[in-house]
């Protein structure tokens, strides 16, 4: 079983310009394939938003249902060139839908497809696409950039079939794939060092406590405050994490597992343990902090210290004066 987090959100330049968000995100669960798509709309192409969004479902659907053979098939150039011809297809007949040329709907496409202990990836042009193996963060596809400074190669682009990237291979102890748009790299990805963000395993240990939704509103909102700061471009990101062993609720853990989870030393262990419980489980319906003090017998000012830690930790979360539990308590 694999969770999945998206997010994109609308460029700084785009929001002044008056120009929608091009980039698309894209997850799709069908026929034993659990498959992510992300696609960065060019900027030069009026109708791109909609051929990104378009080539995401399809690319999606697509693999969903030929996975077996794209897998086996031993010579990767026949898959490149079914992966390509069937999205200018579909953009294709979008295009008469939408009485335009084919190459206003011109995007990149970076796509993850898994399947049992299988998986497919693909990617043409910029973006990156990453994965977590073994707790480190590694690059399974850079950015491909077009022939002039500053470009980069789209679906629609004659160079597409002989710089798509096709990688198969066993999933092992890969824990997590994670695709990112061009607006995104300039803050979780070091292009000198070739190297992914740290910040990107802890969204993934994320998605193993918290529930997806959660996760993705706190996505969109770090996205919106810090990423987007630093581009104008627009800025988007999915990721899928294996749920190996699914976390079953902090309600259900031991003591010892609870003061793992929470980072606590040993020698305060007990009575802090205590009042993280009770917070916690107070929390699922919403407290203020003069409420959550008198559950727990201690001041305000020292209470704020617990709720600043456990919002650190994205365990809990504030809306108004009142603090919410949104970390897994119990699967039941």
């Amino acid at each position: 079983m694999w969770k999945i987090v998206q997010c994109a959100v609308q460029g700084r330049g785009h929001m002044q310009m008056g120009i929608p968000c091009q980039d698309k995100t894209y997850s799709l669960v069908k026929n034993g394939v659990t498959a992510i798509a992300l696609a960065d709309g060019a900027g030069s192409a009026r109708l791109s938003h909609f051929g990104a969004e378009r080539v995401t479902e399809y690319i999606c659907d697509d693999l969903s249902e030929n996975f077996d053979r794209y897998f086996h098939e031993e010579d990767g150039v026949p898959v490149k060139k079914a992966l390509i011809s069937k999205s200018i297809l579909a953009l294709d007949e979008l295009s008469r839908k939408l009485n335009c040329e084919i190459r206003e709907l011109a995007s990149t496409l970076l796509v993850v497809a898994v399947k049992d202990e299988r998986f497919i990836l693909f990617h043409i042009g910029d973006g990156v696409i990453g994965y977590c193996k073994k707790g480190e963060l590694k690059v399974a596809s850079q950015p491909e950039n077009g022939e002039f400074v500053n470009t980069t190669v789209f679906t629609t682009s004659q160079e597409a079939l002989t710089t798509m990237k096709l990688i198969k291979g066993k999933v092992g102890d890969i824990r997590g794939f994670v695709l990112m748009s061009d607006g995104t790299e300039a803050s979780l990805y070091d292009k000198k060092e070739k190297r992914l963000a740290d910040v990107i395993k802890k969204i993934m240990n994320l998605c193993q406590l918290v529930l997806p939704r959660k996760v993705e509103e706190q996505l969109r909102t770090s996205f919106e405050v810090a990423v987007r700061q630093a581009t104008s471009d627009d800025c988007s990101m999915i990721l899928m994490v294996e749920d190996r062993e699914p976390f079953r609720g902090y309600a259900k853990l031991a003591p010892a597992e609870k003061a793992r989870l929470l980072k606590l030393p040993a020698y305060a262990r007990p009575r802090r343990l205590r009042r993280y419980d009770a917070i916690l489980s107070g929390l699922e319906n919403g407290r203020t902090l003069k409420n959550i003090s008198k559950i727990i017998r201690l001041n305000p000012k020292y209470t704020k210290k617990y709720l600043n830690r456990l919002m650190g930790m994205n365990f809990i979360e504030r809306r108004g004066i009142k603090y919410y539990t949104i970390v897994i308590m119990d699967t039941q």
